[in-house]
């Protein structure tokens, strides 16, 4: 019999509490736009403005990362000088190629950032 994979509620309960900061304050961040949903799955939380997906989070081992729907490679998001992973090759995560793993409260700072120009671009304005 296969083991079950634990849920992902269950993982964010596993995490360390800066990671769990983490979570809460990209999650209360992405949520401040207008129009964008979260949905729970079993593998992660997803975050969409009407059918488009806008992010991930996911958990890897003890690490929290985000998934963006942005390019990485453009001026204005390299100069904020954090480690993407390009995941486009990967199915799941080809509507959002973008992986950057959070481990600090810089980290945070930056991908709010990205996530900011990101909204900006498409066209989404933060809740008053």
């Amino acid at each position: 019999m296969e083991e079950q994979r634990a849920s992902f509620e269950m993982r964010i309960a596993d995490l360390s509490e800066d990671a769990k900061l983490y979570y809460n304050q990209l999650k209360d961040y992405i949520l401040s736009f207008k129009k964008v949903k979260s949905r729970l799955s079993n593998r992660c939380d997803s975050f969409r403005v009407g059918r488009e997906l806008l992010c991930k989070m996911a958990i890897g081992g003890k690490t929290l990362k985000i998934y963006l729907a942005v390019d990485a490679d453009r001026e204005d998001i390299e100069s904020k000088k954090l480690h993407f992973r390009n995941m486009s090759e990967s199915k799941a995560y080809s509507e959002v190629p973008a992986m950057i793993p959070v481990k600090s409260e810089l980290c945070v700072k930056k991908v709010c950032e990205v996530i900011n120009i990101m909204m900006q671009e498409k066209g989404l304005a933060q809740k008053k």
